[in-house]
């Protein structure tokens, strides 16, 4: 068994947990948060051997670390988990600084251990099928990619403070454009809106437009002020074009709909619990973590992929706030 920590007993880092939690090859040594009773209570629900407040402790007894805590936590204990030649697994935005994003995925690159970042929609089949449908040339050449997502004022109030809409949400979307299109962004254009979020500090609204390398165009589309009862709390869809086809994906999809108090659409795809089990692309992605610290074999995602994604980011982000074009910042 492969023992595990988990660092950051917020939302994501649950959802990790209860999927390592009843994984036939990962044991839950630990979690980890600056809570003490939020790591108690995680710990006892899902069976973990240890809640600690303190991650290097945790580190010292484990074979593998899932980083989920703050983005400016990242490089600090990302480079702790590989001091230790612990595996990694990472959440997004790799950290809160480009520089020391690209630094750690050089060093990531190096390591003799396996290394990863988490973009789920790589294991989301709708996402991974329009990559499919481009990369075995069903669609022909690509010609251009769209997607969108939106997230409610709640949510956006929730994290605005902590970082830019930018590098929460649409750093997914950044991510599986470029996966999809299989080339580098070259040039950035964007626009933004803002309004209801001032008091955040965050725009309510983003829209980009990309340059391939392969001469391919995006465009990606970020909303941060949808009504607190859309249904899945997301709105978000992708749809790439080939010189021979075209691919189409909707987010929530309509698998369930619910009509109690309200009308939603559960999410079934990405973080579903089926049976008392985590499922959807968190346990694909878990799975697929397991099996490469056994087999040796890469992540779908790396740390270069986050870093390259991340670059892409600051990239919008900056043309939107000086209105001029960027080109995209790698070494």
């Amino acid at each position: 068994m492969v023992s595990v920590s988990v660092l950051g007993c917020g939302f994501m880092g649950e959802n990790h947990i209860h999927a390592v939690s009843d994984h036939p090859t990962l044991d839950l040594a630990s979690v980890v948060d600056v809570d003490e009773d939020r790591a108690a209570a995680i710990a006892e629900e899902y069976g973990a051997t240890r809640a600690l407040t303190d991650y290097e402790t945790a580190l010292d007894d484990a074979d593998a670390a899932i980083v989920a805590t703050p983005e400016q936590l990242h490089a600090e204990q990302a480079h702790a988990t590989l001091d230790r030649d612990c595996h990694l697994l990472l959440e997004k935005p790799v950290t809160d600084d480009l520089s020391s994003a690209w630094n750690l995925a050089d060093r990531a690159a190096k390591s003799d251990v396996t290394t990863g970042v988490s973009f789920i929609l790589r294991y989301d089949p709708g996402y991974s099928g329009a990559r499919d449908a481009i990369a075995d040339g069903s669609l022909g050449d690509p010609v251009s990619v769209r997607a969108k997502r939106g997230i409610t004022t709640a949510e956006s109030q929730r994290i605005g403070g902590r970082g830019h809409p930018v590098y929460y949400m649409n750093v997914h979307d950044i991510d599986a454009m470029r996966w999809c299109i299989g080339s580098e962004v070259e040039c950035v254009r964007a626009v933004e809106h803002r309004g209801t979020l001032d008091e955040v500090g965050v725009p309510d609204a983003m829209q980009a437009l990309f340059e391939f390398e392969n001469g391919a165009t995006g465009v990606l589309e970020g909303y941060g002020i949808l009504p607190d009862d859309t249904p899945g709390q997301i709105d978000a869809a992708f749809g790439v074009v080939g010189t021979a086809g075209r691919a189409e994906v909707d987010t929530p999809g309509s698998t369930l709909t619910v009509h109690a108090d309200r009308f939603d659409r559960p999410d079934t795809r990405h973080w579903p619990v089926v049976n008392g089990r985590m499922d959807g692309a968190v346990r694909r992605q878990i799975d697929r973590f397991a099996a490469a610290i056994e087999s040796d074999e890469e992540m779908l995602a790396t740390v270069e992929d986050g870093a390259h994604a991340q670059a892409i980011a600051a990239a919008m982000k900056t043309a939107a706030e000086t209105g001029t074009d960027q080109s995209v910042d790698r070494p």
